[in-house]
C-alpha cells in the first residue's frame, strides 16, 4: 500500500487564515497543511503543538493580551516531513512514530496532494483489518509457529468453496503462535467455520460487522 491510498486529500489550510479556522478543522483531523494560496507548501500544523502555543501565549500576555485566534496560522507553522507518491506506508508510519505529528504527500510533480497522521493511519488499520467491511466475516485464529500454517488454513477453506476476501497475519513473537485474521464472504461464514473446526484449527473469534 502507498502512501497516497490512506492520505487525507482534504487537509490544507491557507496561511493566512485564522487560528479561528484551525481550530474548526481541528475537530475532524488532528493537523493541517499549511499552503499559499497558489498551493505551495508551507509546512504543517498540528493540535497538540497549537495548544501549546495558546498556554505559551497566554501565560506570556494575560487576559488583557490581543486575541490569539486572530492570529495568521502561518505563525505556529512546522517544517513538514515531505513523502512522495509511491513510498510505501510504512515509511509514514515509521515517521509517525518517531515523533513526527503528520507527514504531507507530495503528488508526481512534486506539489501537496494530502496528509497522513495517526488518525489516517488508524483508519488504515480498521481498513485491512476488516472493522469497516460490513460484508465480510472476520475469524480470529491461533495457529503454532511452524512452517505451512498459512497454507494450509488457505487450503482448508478454499477447499470448503470459500471466498477468501482478506487474511491479516501478526506474530506476537514472546510467544509459540501466531494470530491470524480471516475475513470471508458473510454468506460463506458457517461453512468457513466448519471446516476450520473440522481441521482442529483454533477459533478465538468471530466478528460480523454491523
Amino acid at each position: 500500500m502507498f502512501v497516497e491510498a490512506i492520505m487525507n486529500p482534504f487537509s490544507a489550510i491557507d496561511q493566512d487564515g485564522p487560528v479561528s479556522e484551525a481550530l474548526e478543522r481541528f475537530k475532524e483531523r488532528p493537523a493541517l497543511m499549511v499552503t499559499t494560496r497558489d498551493r505551495k507548501l508551507v509546512g504543517v500544523v498540528a493540535r497538540v503543538n497549537l495548544l501549546e502555543a495558546f498556554a505559551e501565549y497566554w501565560l506570556s500576555h494575560g487576559a488583557d493580551s490581543e486575541d490569539i485566534l486572530k492570529n495568521p496560522i502561518k505563525d505556529y507553522v512546522h517544517v513538514a516531513k515531505c513523502l512522495a507518491a509511491g513510498t510505501p506506508v510504512e515509511e509514514a508510519v515509521n515517521w509517525l512514530y518517531r515523533g513526527e505529528k503528520a507527514v504531507v504527500v507530495l503528488d508526481r510533480h512534486g506539489n501537496p496532494a494530502g496528509l497522513i497522521s495517526w488518525q489516517e493511519v488508524n483508519n488504515y488499520l480498521r481498513e485491512i483489518t476488516g472493522f469497516n467491511d460490513t460484508e465480510s466475516v472476520r475469524f480470529s485464529l491461533a495457529l503454532t509457529d511452524e512452517p505451512g500454517q498459512l497454507a494450509h488454513v488457505a487450503d482448508v477453506v478454499g477447499r470448503a468453496g470459500v471466498n477468501i476476501t482478506a487474511i491479516t497475519l501478526s506474530d506476537p513473537k514472546t510467544l509459540k503462535w501466531v494470530h491470524l485474521v480471516l475475513r470471508v464472504d458473510r454468506k460463506d461464514a458457517s461453512v468457513a467455520r466448519h471446516a476450520l473446526e473440522r481441521h482442529k484449527i483454533q477459533i478465538l473469534s468471530e466478528h460480523h460487522s454491523a
